[in-house]
């Protein structure tokens, strides 16, 4: 190879690398960056408060007249309701107390489950309790979503962030016998559960 082909390489070389320097720096002068940036993020706080409103509730009265039937006034708590003494004698005397559930958080609630304990009390023979129904002896305790106790408390209802509920804890002489001798039951319970909805 002689020094003018060598010189021709040479310069042949550096024109291939000065095109390729060249095609590199017009493809960086086509380029773009795009930022995407999130500055701040707060989450905030949610709370979880379900429960009873109100101190006392009085029962509304039904029967087939005053006589031996008497209604307790029930004690309320956010997360208790107590009855005091309650006395009905003969069928269809009844005592309604009208409750209030309200959903104080921000989350949605669902009242997933209702679990009754069974009263207790001498000659007390109580049938199967499930849900919002529980019968012992002659005595019906029922949680409903009607004030005339006909339609049992539904489960799987939503309460949505502040919304409230009305719910009526009837007892009702459902018997058709009259009693010879004083029967009495005592800590007769329903445990409401709720979840998030």
């Amino acid at each position: 190879m002689n020094l003018k082909s060598t010189k021709s390489l040479r310069i042949a070389l550096i024109a291939v690398i000065l095109g390729v320097v060249g095609i590199t720096v017009a493809y960086a002068a086509l380029s773009t960056s795009l930022n995407v940036t999130v500055s701040k993020v707060t989450q905030n706080a949610l709370t979880w408060n379900v429960g009873f409103t109100g101190t006392s509730a009085s029962a509304s009265v039904a029967g087939t007249s005053s006589t031996g039937r008497t209604c307790g006034t029930a004690s309320i708590t956010a997360s208790t309701v107590t009855v005091a003494d309650t006395t009905l004698s003969k069928p269809d005397d009844s005592c309604t107390y009208t409750l209030t559930i309200k959903n104080s958080g921000t989350i949605p609630a669902k009242l997933t489950s209702i679990t009754p304990t069974k009263p207790t009390g001498t000659n007390v023979t109580c049938g199967t309790a499930s849900g919002a129904t529980m019968v012992c002896g002659n005595i019906t305790y029922k949680l409903t979503s009607d004030a005339a106790g006909t339609t049992a408390l539904p489960t799987n209802t939503t309460l949505n962030s502040n919304a409230t509920q009305t719910v009526y804890l009837v007892v009702k002489y459902t018997g058709t016998t009259l009693n010879s001798s004083e029967v009495t039951q005592s800590n007769a319970k329903f445990a409401l559960k709720y979840d998030q909805a």
